[in-house]
């Protein structure tokens, strides 16, 4: 039987990439997602608020395929401050970006432990550093690493948790930020974005994509608890410079 990869936020531009980068390497792609994963094989839509539905849904997956791994990709990034971010955007932050990969763990351990199987979140490089206006986001994205380093030693040694932390990807998600950033334009702002990141350019869902590749796959085998940050050079920038 084909192996499985279950990656959500599957309807975005990186969750897109990651579909296409894991039928490439050879598995099943099931993507989840509020709305329809045009590239995955398997295309299940859901609110990943529903934690509890969430982790049924990685058992039944569990039972009709071979879960090689679980891409924790769907985030959500309301803009607001410390202190104005709203409860209920606190409460869908957290559910989404945390609690929605631990319930799908539930769900899914048994087969990725029978599968030599790993997890890999995506975390960002706005859980070490960040900018003002997305204190949820950074939060969350923090919380994520170190729910990479304690999965880590929970799941091990059957399963290998990792996560990527990208720097500006090319999506639609990245566009839209960009109104926080008020007068300034969309292009002004990326001018900047590629002038503060040593390898001169935003980087593209693909380069996302193929870091999840290689820490699903062999020459990763020993790995875990880890994060990869591929953001261009960006966060070896000085911030007083």
């Amino acid at each position: 039987m084909t192996q499985a990869v279950i990656i959500t936020g599957a309807a975005g531009g990186i969750g897109s990439a990651l579909c296409e980068r894991v039928r490439k390497d050879g598995y099943i792609a099931i993507g989840i997602d509020r709305n329809p994963a045009n590239e995955a094989d398997v295309n299940v839509q859901m609110d990943l608020r529903e934690s509890r539905r969430l982790a049924d849904l990685g058992r039944e997956l569990a039972e009709r395929y071979e879960v090689k791994a679980v891409v924790h990709n769907a985030a959500s990034q309301p803009i607001a401050a410390a202190g104005e971010t709203s409860l209920k955007d606190w409460s869908d932050t957290l559910q989404v970006n945390v609690i929605a990969i631990d319930a799908l763990t539930s769900g899914t351990h048994t087969s990725l432990r029978a599968n030599d199987g790993s997890i890999v979140v995506i975390g960002s490089v706005h859980g070490r550093a960040t900018t003002r206006g997305i204190n949820a986001y950074a939060t969350t994205k923090a919380a994520l690493e170190g729910w990479v380093r304690s999965a880590a030693l929970d799941l091990g040694p059957g399963i290998r948790v990792n996560a990527v932390a990208p720097g500006a990807i090319d999506t639609a998600k990245l566009r839209d930020g960009f109104a926080r950033w008020g007068k300034e334009s969309a292009e002004e702002r990326r001018a900047t974005l590629r002038a503060r990141t040593a390898l001169g350019r935003i980087g593209d869902p693909s380069d996302v994509a193929g870091a999840v590749s290689f820490l699903i796959g062999e020459d990763a085998r020993f790995m875990t608890g880890s994060v990869l940050i591929v953001d261009g050079g960006a966060t070896a920038r000085l911030g007083s410079e």
